[in-house]
């Protein structure tokens, strides 16, 4: 924290319980909760009078009046850090709670050491310095797409198996609770799933998790999604904390397949992440629905050098070409994905193409995601197919760099 105290100011939107909120924050000398204040008109008149570091705007769901202070807090003190701590779905409300003065978001339920990350995180941000490096020094991939169909999914999976290739331990998550299809994409049964270890009694420790980890013959582990869309609710931000911070604590990789939108888990994992995928494909709905993902991310601001833009179907001929894309998104994309008639073959197969046609362009083109993501690749003693999968629980043998 902060080499003074920090002293903040908690406004509860109505619907609010305020005591459950006070039990997130925390508690010690370092952090101070000056006053609670119920709505606006309350927030704003104690700032006149009063003086703090923070303020903190607890609301559940999308609420016009958090949005209406933070916009009247932005115009008369916007010097002031705030921070906006969300109960229930953020669907519709993120975006506009950041055009309205957010700093940053904090999802509830969250332990209070959580809360003082993203304090210490948005002070020291504000501030001009850099937050502490954290003390997992593996690397989190989230891969987003705002939009539906837009392979995600393909992504995740063939640069996972592209990561493991190269001698890394791989973890590999379906976050798309209600309708993920990693595990028809690998071929693998889904025989234990996210929801069966979220149902599971006992403590949670790296021994059970590996317990519902699916292998796969590339040497990826993965977290298969739940079988049924009824079972995601079961699934909560909490538990993902959880599952990340063990899994970083035994693989080089974590990929994260996400469903489209900014729900809570998917809020929790770009937090979590190291480095964010963003992945588009060659038509005019998916071009758009990019380019809010991407400023929305700028708005979470979230650092653009740790942001790699995929554009899948990249060569279908739709009438957009390469210089549409880039005066829409405002930037190149990184890496371009082809159509190929093998990829919904491979896909029906459950090989990725990376596996079943390594030589094809799409392949390679993963491939380059994975050179971006992680430095030219060493030479391989063995062919993949020969490498038994490897022990996660094995120290790591080496770090990657960052982008270049």
């Amino acid at each position: 924290m902060p080499s003074r105290p920090v002293r903040a100011l908690l406004a509860v939107e109505p619907g609010v319980d305020a005591e459950q909120v006070r039990d997130s924050l925390p508690a010690d000398a370092d952090f101070t909760v000056v006053a609670v204040v119920s709505g606006a008109d309350e927030a704003l008149s104690w700032l006149r009078s009063g003086s703090v570091d923070l303020l903190l705007v607890a609301c559940a769901g999308y609420s016009d009046r958090a949005l209406l202070l933070l916009e009247a807090v932005a115009r008369q003190h916007p010097e002031l850090n705030v921070m906006v701590l969300g109960h229930g779905s953020p669907n519709g409300f993120l975006r506009r709670a950041f055009e309205a003065g957010a700093d940053d978001i904090v999802m509830l339920p969250a332990t209070p050491e959580q809360v003082r990350f993203e304090v210490h995180k948005l002070l020291a941000r504000k501030q001009g310095t850099e937050a502490p490096a954290s003390a997992e020094h593996s690397r989190l991939v989230c891969v987003l797409g705002p939009k539906g169909g837009t392979g995600k999914t393909l992504t995740s999976t063939n640069l996972a198996v592209a990561l493991a290739q190269r001698g890394e331990q791989v973890a590999l998550i379906d976050l798309d609770l209600q309708f993920g299809d990693v595990a028809l994409c690998l071929g693998l049964p889904p025989e234990r799933t996210v929801y069966d270890l979220a149902q599971s009694p006992g403590a949670f420790d790296w021994d059970k998790l590996e317990s519902y980890l699916a292998v796969h013959p590339s040497g990826v582990r993965t977290l298969i999604a739940p079988r049924r869309p009824d079972q995601a609710s079961a699934v909560g931000a909490e538990l993902l904390r959880e599952v990340y911070s063990i899994l970083r604590a035994h693989f080089d990789w974590v990929i994260v397949d996400t469903p489209p939108g900014f729900t809570a888990e998917v809020i929790t994992s770009i937090d979590s992440s190291t480095e964010v995928v963003m992945v588009g494909m060659l038509d005019s709905l998916s071009l758009k629905n990019t380019k809010l993902g991407l400023e929305t991310l700028e708005l979470m601001k979230y650092d653009p050098e740790r942001i790699f833009l995929v554009l899948n179907r990249a060569h279908s001929r739709v009438g957009i070409s390469q210089s549409d894309v880039e005066a829409v998104l405002g930037r190149t994309p990184d890496v371009f994905i082809p159509s190929d008639r093998e990829i919904p073959r491979t896909v029906n197969e459950g090989i990725p193409i990376i596996l079943a046609r390594p030589q094809s362009e799409p392949a390679e083109a993963f491939t380059r995601l994975a050179n971006l993501l992680a430095g030219p690749a060493q030479p391989a003693e063995e062919p993949v197919a020969a490498v038994a999968a490897p022990a996660p629980s094995a120290p790591r043998r080496r770090l990657f760099g960052r982008k270049a």
